[in-house]
């Protein structure tokens, strides 16, 4: 499209187009220019909250704010700031970079530029003893989405990581706020090792979308998937909880039927993966028994 068709589609001069295409191509957009005018031949790793509200399929409850940031200590502790300042549910946080992130046990989260770095601030309707499993209804909201967007089939590691062919593209951390009965907020943490270059000591364990497609992901546009799958599983585990996504996540989940062992804080327990039950506790069959696992970190051995 010429420069001036774009300048009367914009309400712009020609000038203030070639301005604005250089400033794309300086954030990674490849754009052609001849005497036709100007072609985009591939995206920037750029991300834009106008573009995610454009995707959704309608207004949805767990995506009504965006605020982003270049850099950013953690998404989760800033949500969690936001969360004590009474904000609203459906706020996102949304980091380019992050300096100090961390997954469950406050373990080091590798966050460099590229990836897709996001905090949601939930309002639950459910007990407290039910917040830990909101990881595994956002994991198959994630699945979902890795599949229907990209085309990528994952697996589902209890209790909060998406795997590829056994390495790790995303972990999910859940924190809470509640009381003996009533949970006050939950804060989501999602990191997608999306395009961003991972370091060499997590070559054999991790793996990027950008990886995978040999090309660069739109995290907008996933990050909208994501939303539209999320919403209805969030409506459907706070009406019926995991009994709702227990077929679903067994088809889906990682070393199942396999020889497993999981350190559970006060021990590890080895035995054979079957699959969660219906409160998305671990079934993990040992010589003596069907153990049933609330939480704790899962290992293929």
């Amino acid at each position: 499209m010429s420069g001036i068709e774009i300048g009367k589609a914009l309400g712009v001069s020609r000038a203030a187009v070639h301005k604005q295409i250089n400033m794309l191509r300086q954030k990674g957009f490849i754009i052609d220019s001849s005497q036709k005018g100007y072609k985009l031949v591939k995206n920037g790793d750029f991300f834009d909250e106008k573009a995610v509200f454009a995707r959704l399929k309608y207004a949805l409850s767990v995506c009504k704010q965006i605020k982003h940031y270049p850099k950013i200590d953690s998404t989760q502790t800033k949500i969690k700031q936001f969360a004590q300042k009474n904000e609203p549910e459906g706020l996102i946080v949304v980091a380019d970079t992050q300096t100090a992130a961390y997954g469950r046990m406050k373990r080091e989260w590798s966050s460099a530029a590229g990836g897709l770095w996001f905090s949601i601030l939930l309002k639950p309707k459910i007990r407290p003893d039910e917040a830990s499993r909101m990881a595994i209804a956002i994991s198959i909201a994630l699945n979902r989405a890795l599949e229907v967007y990209l085309g990528i089939k994952t697996e589902i590691k209890w209790p909060n990581d998406i795997l590829y062919k056994g390495k790790k593209l995303s972990g999910i951390i859940i924190e809470m706020s509640a009381e003996q009965d009533i949970v006050n907020w939950v804060a989501a943490g999602i990191g997608v090792n999306a395009n961003n270059k991972l370091p060499k000591t997590l070559a054999n364990t991790s793996i990027s979308l950008n990886e995978i497609k040999g090309a660069a992901i739109d995290k907008p546009g996933l990050l909208a998937a994501f939303f539209n799958e999320f919403e209805s599983v969030y409506k459907d585990f706070q009406k019926y909880g995991m009994a709702e996504f227990n077929e679903e996540y067994n088809s889906k989940a990682a070393f199942i039927e396999k020889k497993v062992e999981v350190d559970t804080g006060f021990g590890i327990i080895k035995g054979i993966n079957e699959g969660i039950d219906a409160n998305g506790y671990l079934l993990l069959k040992t010589k003596e028994k069907l153990e049933k696992i609330v939480s704790g970190t899962l290992r293929r051995v």
